[in-house]
C-alpha cells in the first residue's frame, strides 16, 4: 500500500510539472506560429476597410492549421525540461535512491503526450475541416460586402498574371495607369492610360471593368523583340478577374480536409492510379514484346541493316520505360496529407523518448539544457518532415514511408540512446 502511495506522489509530482512545462511551451511556440499565420492571412486575404470582429474571426479560424505543430514540439519541449530539471535537481537519483523504478518518472509523461497525441489528432480530423469551411464561409461573405477594389496612389497590384501601376487615385478615378498582361505564352502586351474607371460588374464572380481614357497599347513577341505594335484609341474596355484568387483562398486543401474526406479522395485517385498503371504495363510489355522479336529475327538472320541500330533504340526504350514508374501526383498528395495528421499526432509521444535518457546524467542548467535541446530537435524534425513531403511526388512508394520516417528516426535515436545511457 505504501508503495504504491509512493508511485502515485510521484506520478502526481511529474505529471503536474509536465503540464506546467507544457503549458509554457504550447504558448511559446503557438506565438511564434501564430504571428508567422497572421502575417500569411494579411498577405492573402487583402481586406480592407473589414470590421474588426471579422478580421479577429478569421484570426481565430486559422489557429487550428499550426496547432499541428504546437502540440507535438510543446510536448518534446515540455518532456526535455522537466527530465532536464529533475535531474538537474537530483530530483530523479532521490527517487531512484527510493527503490522506485526509473520507469515511473517515464510513465506520466508518456500517458499524457499520448493524450496530447489524441487532441492533435482530433485538431487535424475535426477543428480544422470545420474552421476551414467557416474561414471560407466568411470570406466569402466578407468579399460580398466589397463593392469596389481599393487602390492607393502610387502602388502597384498584382491579379494573377496582370500587373496594375497606377498613379494618384480618386474614388473610383484612377490616374497614369499602366497594365501589363503576361498571360499570353508568345505576346506580352502593355496597356496605358491617362485615366481610367473602375467599377463592379460581377459580384459572384468578383470581376470588374475598367474604363479606360486615350488607352495606348504596345504588342510584343517573345520569340522577336524587333516585331512589335503600337495601337491607340479613343476608349477601351478592360476587365480583371478576381475570381481565380478567390478560389484559391476560399478552397479548402488537402491538408485541411478530414480523415474520411481525405480517404474518399484516395479511393478516387488510386482507380485513376491502377489505370495508369495498367497502360504503363501494357507499354512496357509491347516493348519487351518487340525485343524479343528482334532477338528472334536475329537467331534466324532475318533482321534488315539497321537492326543494332533499332534494337538499341527499343533496350533504350526500355530501361526508360522501366526506371519511369507512373505517379499519380494527387493519389501521392492525398495519401501523403493523411499519413501526415496521423505522424504529427503520433510525434507527441515518439518524440519525448529523445528526452527519457538525460534521466541518467546529472544536467548543470538542466531546464536550459533542455530546452535547448528540444529547440534543435523541433527544428530539425520540421526540415525532415518538409523534405520528405517535398519527396513524395519522386517515388512511386506509398508516401507514409516517407512521411513516418522522421517519427521513426528520432524514435530510434531515442531508445537507442537510453538504452546506452542505463548500462553506463
Amino acid at each position: 500500500m505504501a508503495r504504491n502511495q509512493s508511485y502515485r506522489l510521484v506520478h502526481q509530482h511529474i505529471g503536474k510539472e509536465y503540464l506546467l512545462s507544457f503549458v509554457v511551451a504550447f504558448f511559446f511556440f503557438f506565438f511564434i506560429f501564430f504571428i508567422n499565420q497572421i502575417l500569411l492571412v494579411a498577405q492573402k486575404i487583402l481586406l480592407k476597410n473589414v470590421d474588426l470582429p471579422s478580421v479577429l474571426k478569421l484570426i481565430l479560424l486559422s489557429i487550428p492549421q499550426f496547432l499541428l505543430y504546437t502540440f507535438p514540439f510543446s510536448a518534446l519541449t515540455a518532456s526535455s525540461m522537466v527530465i532536464g530539471d529533475l535531474s538537474g535537481s537530483n530530483e530523479i537519483l532521490a527517487i531512484r535512491s527510493s527503490g522506485i523504478s526509473i520507469r515511473h518518472v517515464w510513465l506520466p509523461i508518456v500517458a499524457i503526450a499520448i493524450f496530447f497525441s489524441l487532441l492533435t489528432l482530433f485538431t487535424a480530423d475535426v477543428a480544422l475541416p470545420w474552421s476551414m469551411r467557416q474561414y471560407k464561409t466568411l470570406y466569402s461573405k466578407l468579399m460580398q460586402e466589397l463593392p469596389t477594389i481599393e487602390l492607393e496612389s502610387n502602388a502597384s497590384n498584382t491579379i494573377g498574371k496582370k500587373v496594375l501601376v497606377n498613379g494618384a487615385v480618386d474614388g473610383s478615378q484612377v490616374y497614369d495607369l499602366i497594365l501589363f498582361d503576361t498571360s499570353g505564352t508568345e505576346n506580352t502586351q502593355v496597356l496605358s492610360s491617362p485615366q481610367a474607371t473602375i467599377s463592379l460588374v460581377d459580384l459572384q464572380n468578383f470581376i470588374y471593368r475598367l474604363d479606360l481614357q486615350s488607352p495606348v497599347i504596345l504588342d510584343t513577341k517573345a520569340q522577336d523583340a524587333h516585331s512589335w505594335s503600337l495601337s491607340k484609341a479613343a476608349s477601351a474596355l478592360f476587365y480583371l478577374d478576381f475570381s481565380g484568387q478567390i478560389a484559391a483562398l476560399a478552397t479548402a486543401s488537402p491538408s485541411q480536409l478530414s480523415l474520411s474526406e481525405l480517404q474518399t479522395n484516395i479511393e478516387k485517385y488510386r482507380d485513376n492510379y491502377r489505370l495508369e498503371y495498367v497502360r504503363y504495363e501494357d507499354s512496357l510489355k509491347d516493348l519487351k514484346m518487340e525485343m524479343a522479336g528482334y532477338s528472334l529475327g536475329l537467331d534466324k538472320g532475318e533482321l534488315p541493316v539497321n537492326a543494332i541500330s533499332v534494337i538499341n533504340e527499343t533496350r533504350k526504350n526500355i530501361e526508360k520505360e522501366t526506371s519511369d514508374i507512373p505517379i499519380n501526383f494527387y493519389y501521392q498528395y492525398y495519401r501523403a496529407e493523411l499519413n501526415k495528421k496521423y505522424a504529427l499526432s503520433a510525434a507527441c509521444w515518439m518524440l519525448v523518448f529523445l528526452t527519457f535518457s538525460l534521466s541518467f546524467f546529472k544536467v548543470k542548467h538542466g531546464r536550459l539544457i533542455g530546452f535547448g535541446l528540444s529547440m534543435l530537435i523541433a527544428v530539425l524534425y520540421w526540415y525532415l518532415l518538409f523534405f520528405a513531403q517535398l519527396k513524395v511526388f519522386s517515388f512511386s512508394i506509398n508516401p507514409a514511408f516517407l512521411i513516418w520516417a522522421p517519427n521513426f528516426f528520432f524514435l530510434i535515436i531515442g531508445v537507442f540512446l537510453l538504452g546506452k545511457a542505463r548500462r553506463t
